[in-house]
């Protein structure tokens, strides 16, 4: 079972043609993480702190109908986090976001799983990241839990970095705290536009060196994604540090939301498939052999690009994802 721990908000999107008014829309990457997961078909909970106003009745409502398991969710008094989108007359979008106090950064250490619960869960991996791991106070709360557990080597932790500079973050700091993560972590997402970003790097640089220092002398696995160019695939093997690249399929996008969340979901869906995540994780991940982790890395891309082809985060069952397959045999 996948524990994804984390935030699930509300996306107000102005309508372009009516000005004004606005649709409520389920997101938060982690959120999305587990809705994936569950379309799917793979054992997961979510854990989340759904507040008990109108927003977070429609977020649970959204997550129900999509057979997300919330049996170990808070229910928290905060307001629901918003993301304000608002469209001007030629399509251009800006934002506002509504975060301070809300429901999904008020982690206390008692609404954590203790050692007993996850092995009750049969839980195999955490995953984690986002605006979770970067609004306090409950970011501290959860690196450390996280860090215990990494400790203990007890389970597979997982680590999506997926940045949000439009929140008017500071770069270095989210460096130091992205870093401090990574160390913890077993798998690490980020997109090239998220290291660019952090590192203060042109559009196009070399990410190698910096992802090397990632995964250090350990058998992390470390995947960054290219938009229409495909995955890199970062690990250390017999012969040392290596990339391999993924290819991705060729679509019309419509748009790009919960692409990212729908390849974490397939990763971590079919490493669990094959045994691959639990206690002793760098072991695991070491007999991971390239060519079948490349496969992994191609099937997850195929998925976020279906997603991408559908408006929204609506991300495919497994029959949608392997029909797609069979067809690009």
């Amino acid at each position: 079972m996948i524990l994804v721990i984390g935030e699930a908000l509300i996306d107000l999107i102005e309508n372009r043609y009516q000005p004004g008014a606005f649709n409520a829309i389920v997101g938060g990457a982690n959120a999305n993480v587990a809705l994936a997961l569950a379309r799917r078909g793979t054992k997961h909970q979510f854990l989340g702190r759904l507040s008990n106003d109108r927003f977070g009745k429609i977020i649970r409502e959204r997550l129900e109908s999509n057979q997300v398991s919330l049996e170990h969710s808070v229910s928290a008094p905060e307001l629901t986090t918003l993301a304000v989108v608002s469209i001007d007359s030629q399509g251009v979008p800006s934002y506002s976001f509504y975060v301070n106090g809300t429901a999904d950064w008020g982690w206390t250490p008692a609404e954590l799983p203790t050692d007993v619960e996850l092995e009750n869960m049969h839980a195999k991996a955490i995953q984690f990241g986002c605006l979770t791991m970067a609004m306090a106070p409950g970011n501290a709360i959860i690196e450390n839990w996280a860090g215990a557990h990494f400790a203990q080597n007890s389970l597979t932790i997982s680590h999506d970095i997926n940045m949000r500079p439009a929140l008017g973050f500071d770069a270095n700091t989210e460096r130091e705290r992205v870093e401090r993560i990574n160390s913890i972590s077993h798998l690490i997402k980020a997109s090239d536009e998220d290291i660019q970003w952090l590192y203060g790097l042109a559009e196009g640089a070399d990410l190698d060196g910096i992802v090397e220092q990632w995964v250090g002398e350990t058998d992390r696995v470390v995947l960054v994604t290219r938009g229409g160019e495909g995955t890199s695939i970062y690990r250390r093997g017999a012969s040392g540090f290596a990339r391999q690249d993924v290819p991705s399929r060729k679509i019309n996008v419509v748009d790009t939301v919960g692409a990212g969340d729908t390849f974490c979901a397939n990763l971590l869906g079919q490493l669990d498939d094959i045994d691959v995540l639990g206690e002793n994780p760098f072991d695991r991940l070491a007999n991971l052999s390239d060519a079948d982790l490349r496969d992994i890395v191609y099937r997850s891309g195929v998925a976020a690009s279906i997603t991408c082809e559908r408006a929204g985060c609506e991300p495919p069952t497994l029959a949608e994802l392997s029909a797609v397959i069979a067809a690009l045999d």
